[in-house]
């Protein structure tokens, strides 16, 4: 896998180097307490940084924002996705990190976008129209 190639590569330069596959990351978290925790463990052992809160000030330093606003009950705090695009936080959906881990090439951010359907931030999805993704249900 791509990231594992990379981290060889890394690791031969420098042995000391505590590197993983979300070196790099500083990450916010929105899910139900049980998923974030899984979550958690998982990006801290791959080397991101996981932020301890969903304050506005954390957005300034967080470099991606994973939240699935569905599972989350009605007293769960929720994030406010308009304010950390406004940080150039990548919003995106929990999905996106094991495909990051699974696929060759890092995949395409735009198709993970948290969208408006979902209440989630003001990315756009692509057209209705659009068949390129051969994901999406086909009309009989």
């Amino acid at each position: 896998m791509r990231w594992r190639k990379n981290l060889e590569v890394m690791r031969q330069q420098d042995a000391s180097a505590e590197i993983g596959a979300f070196t790099g990351w500083k990450v916010i978290l929105n899910f139900d307490q049980t998923k974030e925790a899984g979550f958690r463990r998982l990006l801290l052992s791959g080397g991101a940084k996981v932020l301890p809160s969903h304050l506005v000030l954390e957005f300034k330093e967080a470099t991606h924002l994973f939240a699935d606003f569905g599972k989350l009950k009605p007293e769960d705090p929720r994030v406010n996705v308009a304010e950390a695009l406004k940080h150039n936080v990548l919003c995106l959906k929990p999905e996106y990190i094991a495909d990051y881990l699974i696929q060759e090439h890092p995949p395409s951010v735009e198709n993970y976008y948290l969208t408006d359907e979902s209440g989630m931030g003001t990315r756009k999805r692509k057209s209705s129209e659009d068949n390129s993704d051969p994901r999406k249900c086909r009309k009989n």
